[in-house]
């Protein structure tokens, strides 16, 4: 533990930052302690007092007293007027190649001896990237508002202004805060239990038109909702329709009830890896997606595909590498367990003449396709079962592909499936999310 620097003073200790954790403070060692500091940008020192320590693991928080270097050149001035209260892109205080030094590192831990990592791929862009933007009902001053929750504390923050959302998605939302006012369309109030709107969901296609998507309790008055509605199309043209979304979870989930139609379209025509999908308010997509049909590209030409490959996708969600590997050839079997994800997956794959076929299901119908050529896997961040990885070893492929969002679950995983027989010969991280800490890398793996 640290030493009093002075009589009556709080007990400071000396830290250097090497790394960044998750929320954008810097992290160093000290004496075989872990130390997490706000504001500290890597190769910056500071005098630090304490002011958690882990009873779990040699991990300490702390606050600046002192800085005693000056401002790193890796410092960057953040983009966004709500930085350091939103809860999110806490990493904008770091200049973008820092940041992808970080994320290869992460990824470089994670995999440790089992692969040799490649510098990440950057994202075209650091900011207006965001395709989709997901803000909490609130209030500012007193009026309605669409914002964020506070990075330490259940606080509302208004984002107005944010930098990483498309700026049609901010445009949108502030046309959203003044149709839901003029209509009484009230923000909830999750521990009263009063109020109507409790998100709202503004999703963007690349030809600028906008799907918006509002979360309320079923108790809404349906003539609040139409209202509403009618004057956010005839305000913001740019927005193709407009949708309601029941929600009366306690548990914090977003989505609950399938949308109502309340204007306009209930979907966009989104190009995924260069094929038109009906894009809906609440289906997972990507939201860079100029970066992710990089991705897509990549596992294509990993797979070396021909119209003799047999390929199974795991965690297909709408398609994107279903569609990549079935355009370099492949006839391909997608696997998701959200039925309306495979159903708009199927119609556009229809439309698109590819060979792509549609199974819902968990993971564990990979079992049930033995005869493949390549398996190609996407999990969420927890990564995946150890049943589907006997699966994916159990099968004939050759080649399998693993897409992760998670490093540390992605290291976990290769090392089950090198000690089954596997090995990797390829990792290339993706940045799809700058000013965070998310990475996404594709590892190639054969037997």
């Amino acid at each position: 533990m640290p030493e009093m620097s002075a009589v009556g003073k709080p007990p400071v200790i000396a830290v250097t930052a090497a790394d960044l954790d998750d929320d954008g403070a810097g992290v160093g060692t000290v004496a075989d302690r872990q130390w997490h500091v706000p504001d500290l940008v890597p190769g910056e020192s500071a005098e630090v007092a304490a002011v958690h320590h882990s009873p779990h693991q040699p991990a300490s928080w702390g606050r600046i007293v002192a800085r005693t270097s000056p401002p790193s050149a890796d410092r960057a001035r953040p983009v966004c007027p709500a930085f350091g209260r939103c809860g999110g892109c806490p990493w904008q205080h770091v200049a973008y190649p820092a940041q992808l030094a970080a994320k290869h590192r992460r990824v470089q831990r994670a995999l440790g001896d089992l692969a040799e990592v490649a510098p990440p791929i950057a994202a075209p862009s650091e900011i207006h990237y965001r395709a989709k933007g997901k803000y909490v009902a609130g209030r500012t001053d007193g009026h309605l508002a669409l914002g964020a929750w506070a990075r330490d504390r259940h606080a509302f923050v208004d984002t107005a202004g944010c930098q990483l959302v498309m700026p049609v998605i901010d445009r949108v939302r502030g046309a959203i805060v003044a149709a839901a006012a003029g209509a009484r369309l009230a923000p909830a109030d999750e521990r009263r239990r009063t109020g109507h709107l409790r998100y709202a969901i503004v999703r963007a296609g690349r030809d600028g038109r906008v799907l918006v998507g509002l979360v309320v309790h079923g108790a809404t008055p349906p003539a609040i909702m139409d209202a509403t509605a009618a004057a956010l199309t005839a305000a913001a043209p740019e927005v193709a329709g407009v949708v309601r979304l029941d929600n009366d979870r306690t548990d914090g989930g977003l989505l609950d009830q399938p949308p109502t139609p309340l204007a306009g379209a209930r979907t966009l025509d989104e190009l995924i890896a260069g094929v038109p999908v009906a894009l809906g308010a609440s289906e997972f997509a990507q939201v860079n997606p100029a970066q992710a049909d990089a991705l897509y590209a990549h596992v294509a030409a990993l797979a070396e595909a021909t119209p003799q490959t047999r390929a199974v996708d795991v965690y297909a969600g709408l398609g994107g590498i279903a569609f990549a590997l079935a355009r370099a050839g492949a006839t391909v079997t997608a696997i998701e367990r959200d039925a309306s994800a495979i159903a708009a997956l199927t119609a556009a794959a229809t439309r698109a003449g590819l060979a792509v076929t549609g199974e819902v299901g968990d993971a564990a119908r990979l079992a049930g396709f033995p005869a493949v050529d390549l398996v190609v896997v996407n999990p969420p961040r927890k990564g995946c079962s150890p049943a589907t990885l006997a699966a994916a070893t159990a099968s004939s492929a050759r080649r399998m592909i693993y897409v992760s969002c998670g490093p540390e679950s992605l290291g976990r995983d290769l090392a089950a499936l090198v000690a089954a027989g596997w090995r990797v010969d390829h990792a290339q991280p993706f940045d799809l999310m700058p000013a965070t800490s998310q990475i996404e890398t594709v590892v190639r793996l054969a037997r």
